[in-house]
């Protein structure tokens, strides 16, 4: 391989050995950042990102009427990194752009019923995958589930060790949505899943419960890599001298039947607090807006919020809750969890909460025990207010983003040397200090498997 190439954008790479490739971001911007630390990135490639050049130049789109650039100026924050090198960024905007255009027109009869997002991340797929052939053979390529069918494939032809990122869970969401009898029909296809799983060297999972669902349906278990998510810390952070007097209950998510807010609303519904409020973040699917009107004028719902300015409304709240049916890990939990929040989650959710230390573990499903956690935080708010102390001390001990960079930096410089990246995740964990015992968080909750997969 020659010491400088070009891209598609005619941009020229430092001779770094890794590509990480993601349409929109998830934590694809850590995994990039911890590469490029590391001196191992050689590009990162993504869909719509600001680079502040060509199309996506602050020049380009100044002309446009004021809400055309507040839209656009809230989309481009979404997608860029300070910390990331713009000039090892390679983007295929063409067909996330015409996803963004499709959300303005999906009123429409005849669009409504199109996944714009999923037929974009297919062609971003597919365009990866032909610059790969085009640009050179990396080492290893790093590419997310659902959008790494013809990245891994094109990796494998050069040669390159290839490992897919699984933040979700598959088998076990679609088995809750059918037991809480609701469509399946948008899931993804399971034999393009399949296809991306076994194109994989490795497999990266945020959590034991994504290992023990990938294992049931065929993964084996030696290709499986665990590095627990982090959180932004700096972004998360306690408030102390809130006044407002309101006690306020939090969740934060899409609203729709995995996440089992109909059962956090019930729960709410039966007890009357005075002074307390359930305040619900996030946009609601077809199933989650029939939810939300059968209990209407029991909470507050903003809707959704642009992650650069979720952090407000965990600082202005007491009690964080997640009352999912299936989570491989429940990023919000980490997030709370660093806003000095104690934490009400289920068991059949992946995230660090230590019950009685952090806040408390439910059995999902479990209204009676929903509402006694929140009555009791309610009832005792110091002692909600020093679990919250406990949890930011955790977060920051050994669940931040830097943890994760860390971690991946491991994996990848194990992998790309011949070693266990398994082995090398497992050495970082046990330098950092345990403050308590953590509890079982690997079972997926009472009936979640009450039949079978979709294998």
């Amino acid at each position: 391989m020659s010491i400088m190439n070009k891209g598609r954008n005619n941009v020229e790479f430092a001779p770094g050995r890794v590509v990480v490739s993601h349409p929109v971001h998830q934590h694809a911007y850590d995994a990039a950042i911890a590469l490029q630390q590391a001196g191992l990135l050689r590009c990162f490639v993504t869909g719509v990102y600001r680079t502040n050049m060509g199309l996506f130049s602050e020049r380009f789109w100044r002309w446009t009427p004021p809400p055309l650039q507040r839209w656009i100026e809230g989309n481009l924050r979404r997608r860029w990194n300070p910390e990331l090198d713009p000039r090892l960024v390679v983007s295929f905007p063409t067909h996330h752009l015409i996803a963004f255009a499709y959300r303005a027109v999906r009123s429409m009869p005849l669009l409504r019923r199109w996944d714009a997002e999923y037929w974009a991340d297919k062609r971003f797929d597919a365009a990866v995958g032909r610059w790969l052939r085009r640009s050179g053979p990396p080492a290893l390529v790093h590419a997310f589930e659902n959008s790494a069918l013809c990245t891994l494939r094109a990796a494998r032809e050069l040669g390159a060790t290839t490992v897919l990122d699984v933040p979700s869970a598959h088998e076990y969401y679609r088995q809750v949505v059918l037991e809480e009898g609701g469509d399946t029909s948008g899931f993804t296809s399971y034999s393009r899943l399949r296809a991306e799983r076994e194109l994989a060297d490795y497999l990266f999972v945020p959590s034991e419960f994504t290992m023990r669902c990938l294992v049931e349906h065929g993964v084996p278990v030696e290709k499986i890599v665990v590095i627990p998510l982090g959180a932004n810390v700096e972004q998360f952070s306690p408030v102390c001298d809130r006044k407002d007097g309101m006690f306020r209950v939090l969740y934060v998510g899409q609203i729709s039947l995995r996440k089992g807010v109909r059962y956090l609303l019930e729960a709410w519904r039966r007890q009357s607090l005075p002074n307390a409020e359930l305040l619900l973040v996030g946009g609601a699917d077809a199933d989650g807006r029939k939810i939300l009107r059968q209990y209407e004028g029991i909470y507050r719902w903003v809707g959704n919020v642009p992650r650069c300015d979720v952090h407000h409304w965990f600082q202005q709240s007491d009690v964080f809750v997640l009352p999912s049916l299936a989570d491989t890990w429940g990023l919000v939990v980490s997030e709370a969890m660093a806003a000095g929040l104690p934490v009400i989650k289920t068991s059949s959710c992946g995230a660090v909460v230590r019950d009685e230390v952090d806040g408390f573990i439910v059995p999902p499903r479990d209204i009676e025990a929903l509402q006694e956690k929140i009555a009791f935080l309610y009832a005792h708010p110091e002692l909600g207010r020093e679990m919250g102390a406990r949890a930011r001390a955790l977060i920051e001990t050994r669940y931040t983003w830097g943890h994760w960079r860390e971690n991946v930096r491991r994996a990848y410089e194990a992998i790309l040397e011949g070693r266990d990246p398994k082995q090398a995740v497992e050495e970082v964990g046990a330098m950092l200090p345990i403050q308590a015992e953590e509890g079982d968080l690997t079972s997926p909750g009472a009936g979640l498997h009450s039949g079978e997969g979709d294998g």
